[in-house]
Order: C-alpha cells, then structure tokens, then sequence
C-alpha cells in the first residue's frame, strides 16, 4: 500500500515568496499541512536580479514552512516564469513498416520519442524544456485519438507542447535555491502548476484559457480537447499598474499609495468620466494622495487591455471560433474590480474571475494569490502517481532530462 508523502512547492515571485508543503495520503488525496511566506527581494518581473536577496527570501518562507507543517523540508518542486519562456507545439510522426498495419505500444513510444527529440534542437541553441506535455494522436491524419494502440493505420502522429527559456537564466533560479540549501526534484513553468488548481479535465477538454496576473508578470495557457496548446509570459502585473498611476502624479505617489489606491479604489471596467477624488493616507494619517477616480480607472483599463489584447494575439486565433471554450483569472490582479467584464469584452467568452478572499474564512487552496504554489504540489503528486503506473513513467523521463540539463 501506497505510503503518505510530503511534497513541497516552491515559487519565488515578484511580489511573495511562498512555500507550500502538501501531505498526500493513501486514499490520494491531498492536504495541505504548512506555509511559509515572505515578500519577495530581488526579483523582477519573475526573474532574479539578486540572488543573495533572493535566497535569504527562500530561507525565511523555508523556516516559516517547517515550523508550520512541523516537518524537515529538503527538496522543492520549483515554478518558474519570465519573458523568455516561449511555448511551442511540435508534431512527431512514425510510419509502421511495410508488412504491419496494426499500431503496438512501441510504435506509439517511438513517434512520442520522434517528437521528443525536438528538444534537442532547443537545447543546442541555448534553451532548455522545462515542459512537454503530449497531446493528442492521430492515424493517417484522421480525427484524433487518445489510445492509438490496437488500431489500424499506417502512420502515427502525436503533439507535443514543449516551454523552454533561456537557459542560463533557468540556471539562476535552480543555482540560487541550491545554495539556499535546497534540492530541486523538477522545475515547472509557473501557468501548468496554476492549471493543476484551477483546471479540471472537463474544462482542458470543453477549451480553457487560464491567465494568471501577478505582480510582474501575466503568465498564461490554452487547452483544446484537453491538449495544451499555447503557452507563454508577458512581462506586465500589477506592478507595472502601481507605476503606470505614479507616473501619472509625477513622483507625487508612493508605490504603497499607488497599490491602495488601485486595488480599494480603482476598477478596470470603471467610468472614466468620474470626477469625484480617491485619497489615500496612510496608517498613521499622512501622506494623503488625491486623484480623480475617472483617471485611475482609465491607467488601470488602458494597461489591462493592453495586457488582455497581448494574450488573445499570443494564442492560436481558432480557438476564437464558435466553441466552449472558457476565460479562467488568477493570481493577485486577478481580483481587480471590473476585470472579468473588462476581459469579456476582450474576449467575447465566458470568464470565471476568483472571489474575493475572505481573511477569516478563506482556505488557501480557494485563493488565487497561491494557486501556484498549490498546484506544484498537486503537480508534483500527479508525478509520482505516473512514475509508479509505468517505469520510468513519463514524469521520470523529463525529470531526469531536466537534471541532466542542469546539473553542472
């Protein structure tokens, strides 16, 4: 019988550093036991520019974890993210011999494996796969099938997405929590951790678009027929808003001002036209800043659509057509006033935005702040379920190429 396990994820962000700490049990299912969190130094639109900073960041929320989740932390599942994280889909193809026409297991291991080895291109100019999800099959290229094996054919084709950065700035993220000191069991990219929280398979499967609005960066990933798709970043959050608003006061705004005034007062979908002043003073009643709600609704919708309009034209344009397809929010600016109109407008789809937390009663696994660092838990759990159905298992395989990749 299957043993508990505690599995930890990790995600270093622009705003917060969070540590998560899953125990999963016999049954399969999971709890969430500790947490450890911090506001993050050193970061910049989810790269690290200062790794000492960084990592005693990591080492706070660590210690915070462990105390909470009352266990001995030594290895992370760590998400990453950034600009130069590019999404890609790629087909692999097998022609069966002559004298067969019946696809057999190891004629499907061998198209996977021809478009796995597209990896290897990325990895000679400078990238590294941090992702590959395999999507559907097709035989002869006829209608797609996810179990292509005992049917007839003579030649099989399979997708894959791969997501691949830089790989020296990859490099930074692993190098930094390893002299924290922490082992790093496999690197995800942040939006497939998200996924794993706020996506179930009827959803990838009807279609789903998943953007997640952090601090300083908007991560995002489309599923089709429960195939991903498209993938990728945009370097803009919520804190490119806070400084779109202290530009606009000239230098006469706190970045503290500009984040209250934004998420109390602002609203994406707002009238523009208002007149009427927002204030904001801080805690011990100084420092009062005035702007007329019109002009902050205006920086905080020109910047969001701009940001909205970034990720339709990143995303393949079928999936605009007619379909179930869905628009799913998370992240911190997620819970902006007025987003969810602002991004059916946008979009012309159904979108779920997340419900305003609640401080006394709202779990974490309900909050969209950390839906990332849940969801590497969840990803990390689903990784060892696949390892133990097949061996290597699938999960193995990348992870095993990841620590290759990176372990000098």
């Amino acid at each position: 019988m299957a043993k508990s396990s505690i599995l930890v994820g990790l995600e270093i962000g622009t705003s917060k550093t969070v540590m998560v700490v899953g125990e999963t049990h016999p049954n399969g299912s999971l709890s969430i036991i500790g947490m450890g969190q911090v506001p993050s130094a050193g970061v910049r639109k989810g790269e690290i520019f200062d790794e000492s900073m960084v990592r005693s960041c990591v080492r706070d929320a660590w210690q915070l974890a462990q105390d909470q989740a009352e266990v001995d932390i030594a290895r992370v599942f760590l998400s990453v993210t950034g600009e130069h994280f590019v999404g890609e889909s790629h087909m692999g193809s097998y022609r069966l011999p002559d004298n067969e026409n019946v696809i057999e297991p190891e004629h499907v291991q061998t198209a996977e494996e021809n478009a796995f080895a597209y990896g290897n291109d990325l990895e000679a100019s400078g990238h590294a796969v941090v992702n590959r999800e395999l999507g559907g099959y097709s035989i002869d290229g006829r209608e797609p099938t996810c179990s292509p094996a005992g049917l007839c054919g003579r030649t099989l084709d399979v997708n894959c997405h791969f997501v691949h950065g830089v790989k020296s700035r990859i490099q930074n993220s692993l190098h930094c929590v390893r002299n924290v000191p922490l082992d790093v069991d496999d690197i995800v990219f942040a939006p497939i951790a998200t996924a794993q929280v706020m996506l179930g398979p009827s959803q990838k499967e009807n279609g789903a678009l998943l953007i997640d609005i952090g601090g300083g960066t908007t991560d995002y990933v489309c599923y089709m027929n429960g195939e991903l798709v498209a993938s990728g970043c945009i370097p803009v959050g919520g804190n490119t808003i806070n400084n779109d608003i202290m530009s606009a006061m000239q230098g006469h705004c706190t970045f503290r001002a500009a984040e209250v005034l934004k998420c109390v007062e602002g609203n994406a979908f707002g009238d523009r036209q208002d007149t009427s002043l927002a204030h904001y003073r801080d805690e011990k009643g100084m420092h009062e800043v005035s702007i007329p709600r019109g002009r902050l609704n205006e920086l905080i919708c020109a910047r969001l659509w701009d940001t909205l309009g970034a990720v339709k034209a990143a995303v393949p344009q079928e999936v605009w057509g007619p379909n179930n397809l869905q628009v799913y929010l998370s992240g911190g600016t997620s819970l902006m006033r007025g987003l969810d109109e602002l991004a059916m407008k946008m979009f012309r789809k159904p979108v779920n935005q997340p419900a305003p937390p609640d401080a006394e009663t709202t779990q974490i696994l309900s909050d969209p702040r950390y839906c990332t660092a849940v969801g590497l838990v969840r990803y990390a759990q689903r990784c060892i379920e696949s390892s133990r159905e097949a061996e290597p298992g699938f999960c193995r395989r990348i992870f095993n190429a990841i620590f290759g990749i990176f372990s000098n």
